[in-house]
């Protein structure tokens, strides 16, 4: 089991849990299903996606490396009154086939936060069933994601504390100001959670972190016998720290 990430979401995700209402928003956006047998939350995290596929699915299974953050999303579950919503402590590096088949896998920025996210994707893709889809969001390849990277590391080698990372993150807070007020624009924070202090802390702080093109992942699901597109393009709030989404179906 990767230790490593467990401990950093073990503290993360309780404290940051994202607004439902405007969660809810973006998948209903996103998915195409609205009626679902078994749907995978894969890395569910603190349990609001989870919540929200257990309206459209009759079973939810919700994956977690992160013992904390499933009894987060337990909390959730319980709070909305969700009955259908399995939880499973579960590395998705080593993801056990036998709680599939599912008609939808969801998969929203987690798979490039294994040490190995190939086999995550791999993982995902076998627990697929025909005729079913993933949902896959990433972090996008930009020539600038090698200087994020550098931040990155420094950030966790030498500011590396509560007190420190609450420095990071008004140094980032304030230096979006600036760029917003250069743009005429208000600052630009999520719209399901309006904190800062998460956002700098989830892009800088990871334990791992891999960036890829869409086209190489479009590539991979085809090569696996998926129909592949991108659905969402630049969802971040720069350019160049950005997410992108993958929707790939299984040939029957």
């Amino acid at each position: 089991m990767d230790l490593a990430t467990k401990e950093f979401y073990d503290d993360f995700w309780p404290r940051f849990v994202p607004i439902y209402d405007e969660t809810k928003k973006y998948m209903l956006e996103t998915l195409t299903e609205r009626q679902i047998s078994r749907a995978l939350d894969a890395g569910c995290g603190h349990g609001i996606c989870s919540v929200i596929l257990s309206e459209m699915a009759e079973t939810v299974v919700s994956v977690d490396v992160s013992s904390d953050s499933l009894a987060t999303a337990r909390q959730q579950a319980q709070r909305f009154g969700r009955d259908n919503i399995e939880f499973h402590h579960q590395d998705l590096q080593e993801l056990d086939t036998n709680l599939g088949p599912f008609d939808l896998v969801w998969c929203w920025g987690v798979a490039m936060m294994a040490p190995d996210p190939m086999k995550v994707m791999r993982n995902l893709m076998a627990v697929t069933k025909p005729g079913g889809t993933v949902y896959l969001g990433l972090y996008l390849k930009t020539w600038l994601s090698p200087v994020h990277e550098g931040v990155r590391h420094f950030c966790r080698a030498y500011m590396d504390t509560p007190a420190r990372r609450k420095l990071v993150g008004g140094f980032f807070t304030g230096l979006t100001k600036v760029a917003c007020a250069l743009k005429g624009q208000e600052i630009n924070r999520r719209a399901d959670n309006v904190s800062i202090q998460a956002q700098v802390e989830d892009w800088y702080y990871p334990p791992y972190k891999t960036f890829y093109s869409i086209e190489e992942i479009v590539a991979l699901f085809e090569r696996n016998g998926f129909k592949a597109e991108c659905i969402q393009d630049r969802l971040g709030r720069m350019k160049s720290a950005t997410i992108f989404v993958i929707r790939a179906t299984k040939n029957a």
